[in-house]
């Protein structure tokens, strides 16, 4: 509807160059005329360029007269020349794959064609064609708009072919002619594809979707793909429906347009300038205006092509008019009808009745909005229907205790004497139970004294600060009990020799805390001043060895089940600061050198180096961490095998730290989620803050302790220490 007009126009707008290009061909073919010979003659014998363009002009127009008075019968037949099928050809391979994209958009549909057929007569569904209706109803309108598409696609390339690669065409009018058809026909085909799109969309929605899905299925968005919007849909309407009036109208003019050089007019007249230019023309002299008509070529109008401009704007509009009638209903409907659901619904629901439920057609805020009623429309009814549940059980439950009351009655008065006796009884009681709790009050502050006062007993058996000062030079000690006696504690004994003095510093973990812990740290310490500074034992896997046996022996600790299996988890290290040279040995508890080194390769080569030796090495940006593992060995009774503990030796450098610790930092629940802080984190603290001082980095762990507990209750007794090599 769109094509045929303009085609129409395109043949009788370019008739007179079509007729023109093919009377010459048949004046060239049959050179018989006299007047036609003349007139050759005359412009091969004529140098005025005006004189020649008046005698071609004459020439043709005998020609034209010659060939329709004598030349009885003889037509001429635009489609026989050089062009031949241009627009045959094209429309045929144009007819042809649309017939082909019915037959493919019928296949398409046709199992819905068969669904509804059989659901109409109430007839059993083959769960294939089901299934193939329920998973492609969704994406049936952009389906049918491609298949619609392919037709289009294949013959605007087939113009943009002949327009811009192929020679086919030899005259320019010809090739201007055909670009205008290939303007409208890519309109067109834009126009139809949208509207093909919108009109199985609505049909979808409001017409089909409802007998593929159940309403209960319809309660809540089935659409799988993102969720559009109410405004875009109004936005693609109002673009088409004022693209397509104004597109048809410059179009008719533009192919209403005519060159003033196509006239021949080099020279026009006086009265030919009042007729170009109008009122203008006395504006000018006749020099300036022909310079204007000669360099601009301006273009104007016809009276022929104003006739056909009306005419195809008119079609135009009527196809319009049809057009936008159909999408414009469309649209509304898509948005409307929704709406006008919803508001029932809600109207019913006001009412009283409660279970109405819309339908969830379209994928946008509508769509969006009418789920949430249905969310609020089950939610209400539920609701409803518990508080009349409720109400039928409290009325049944206030006969009953109505009856309960009335039988009590009597009994409460005759037990009103027996509460008058009994209201002295109480009032003694409670006096014996403000009595019991000032005493539990005096018991708590008792045993709260004593724990105390045991926290500070333990705290003397820790090296005073100015002891270990003295022995281990540039260091921090964080130590934080959970409860106010802890069993993580530390230890530290200096060896004074001729050959340099030597530091043996012990951190330890023991089972269990507060009162417990307290215990078993207080033995610990006991039995490494015994091994230790006693027996001269230093090295640190022998110190272990003979912990691990003194422990066992003094709790009298067996495999039997349901005997204590108490110990404690140590690491102990000795530093030669002179030789700086450490060993150590652990059980459960490692400990980490954190080295600066600034050269890549370097952090290699000790990367390498170390973990030869079985060391965990993590490079940082100018720092290598190497963790010395510890043996799956506890320091009690246990299971596994007897075996000697692991001595482990390390070459230090001076400005290495040296961090031991037990799992109580790693071990602390806290952050977002309420997770373990983890070793992974506390590696990534120790080695950001390690530029600092000793005594800035403890209050560095002290902030990030405190930052990730939060209101979280502190898990365990923390204990993590710092040693500077200088």
């Amino acid at each position: 509807m769109l094509i045929s007009p303009v085609l129409g126009i395109l043949y009788i707008s370019y008739s007179p160059k079509l007729l023109k290009r093919d009377v010459t061909d048949f004046l060239k073919r049959n050179p018989t005329d006299s007047i036609i010979k003349e007139a050759e003659n005359l412009k091969i014998a004529k140098d005025s360029i005006k004189v020649i363009d008046s005698l071609i002009h004459e020439a043709e127009e005998l020609a034209n007269d010659t060939i329709i008075n004598k030349s009885k019968g003889l037509k001429f037949d635009l489609s026989q020349t050089d062009n031949k099928g241009y627009f045959g050809e094209g429309e045929k391979l144009f007819f042809n794959w649309l017939i082909i994209a019915f037959v493919l958009a019928f296949l398409f549909s046709l199992p819905f064609k068969v669904y509804f057929r059989r659901k109409r007569k109430k007839k059993k569904i083959p769960l294939f064609i089901e299934s193939y209706c329920r998973k492609s109803i969704l994406y049936s309108p952009l389906i049918i708009a491609a298949i619609i598409a392919i037709p289009f696609l294949i013959q605007n390339a087939n113009l943009i072919d002949q327009l811009f690669f192929s020679e086919v065409f030899k005259e320019e009018f010809r090739k201007e002619m055909f670009l205008k058809y290939w303007s409208i026909f890519l309109l067109s085909s834009l126009l139809t594809v949208a509207f093909v799109y919108t009109w199985q969309k609505h049909n979808m929605q409001l017409k089909y979707l409802q007998h593929i899905y159940t309403p209960i299925e319809l309660r809540k968005r089935i659409f799988k793909f993102r969720r559009g919007k109410v405004k875009y849909r109004l936005v693609f309407s109002s673009f088409l429906t004022t693209l397509l009036p104004l597109s048809i109208v410059v179009a008719y003019i533009l192919m209403s347009v005519t060159s003033l050089s196509e006239l021949n007019l080099y020279e026009p007249t006086q009265g030919e300038y009042k007729v170009i230019f109008g009122e203008y023309a006395k504006m000018f002299s006749d020099v300036d205006l022909y310079e204007f008509v000669k360099n601009t070529n301006p273009h104007y109008i016809n009276v022929v092509d104003t006739i056909l401009m009306f005419f195809g704007i008119g079609a135009g509009i009527f196809v319009t008019i049809i057009y936008l009638i159909f999408f414009v209903s469309w649209t509304n409907s898509d948005v409307i009808n929704p709406v006008k659901e919803l508001l029932r619904n809600m109207q019913k629901t006001t009412g009283g009745q409660l279970e109405n439920y819309s339908l969830v057609r379209t994928n946008d805020e509508l769509g969006e909005l009418s789920e949430n009623y249905n969310v609020m429309t089950s939610k209400l009814h539920e609701y409803v229907s518990h508080i009349d549940k409720m109400n039928a059980e409290l009325e049944q439950k206030v006969k009953e205790r109505t009856a309960e009351i009335q039988a009590q009655k009597e009994e409460i008065e005759a037990q009103r004497d027996e509460v008058e006796s009994q209201r002295d009884e109480i009032e003694r009681q409670r006096d014996y139970v403000i009595e019991q709790r000032d005493l539990i009050i005096l018991q708590k502050k008792a045993i709260t004294d004593s724990i105390e006062y045991a926290g500070n007993i333990q705290s003397a058996i820790l090296p005073p600060s100015d002891y270990l000062k003295s022995t281990l030079k540039e260091h921090f000690i964080f130590f934080k009990p959970r409860d106010i006696v802890s069993g993580d504690f530390y230890w530290a004994h200096q060896i004074k020799s001729s050959k340099g003095n030597k530091s043996i510093i012990v951190a330890a973990d023991s089972t269990g805390h507060g009162v417990p812990g307290a215990f078993m740290s207080m033995l610990g310490v006991t039995l490494l001043n015994e091994i230790i500074v006693k027996k001269g034992i230093t090295n640190p896997s022998h110190i272990l060895d003979n912990l691990k046996d003194n422990v066992v022996n003094s709790l009298h600790q067996t495999n039997e089940i349901g005997k204590s299996k108490d110990g404690i988890d140590i690491a102990v290290c000795k530093i030669d600061y002179q030789n700086l040279k450490l060993e150590y040995a652990g059980a459960y508890n490692p400990v980490y050198i954190l080295r600066t080194i600034n050269n890549k390769s370097e952090q290699e080569k000790q990367k390498q180096f170390y973990e030869k030796k079985g060391y965990i090495v993590e490079m940082y940006n100018e720092k290598v961490l190497i963790e010395l593992k510890a043996d799956k060995n506890p320091i009690g009774i246990s299971n596994k095998a007897r075996n000697p503990y692991t001595l482990n030796e390390l070459d230090l450098k001076k400005g290495d730290i040296l961090y031991m610790f037990s799992d109580g930092y790693a071990d602390q629940f806290g952050g977002t989620r309420r997770l373990k802080f983890l070793y992974s984190r506390f590696k990534d603290l120790l080695q950001r803050n390690s530029d600092q001082s000793m005594e800035m980095q403890k209050d560095e762990l002290n902030k990030a302790f405190n930052t990730w507990k939060g209101h979280n209750r502190q898990v365990d007794d923390i204990l993590v220490m710092g040693i500077k090599i200088n």
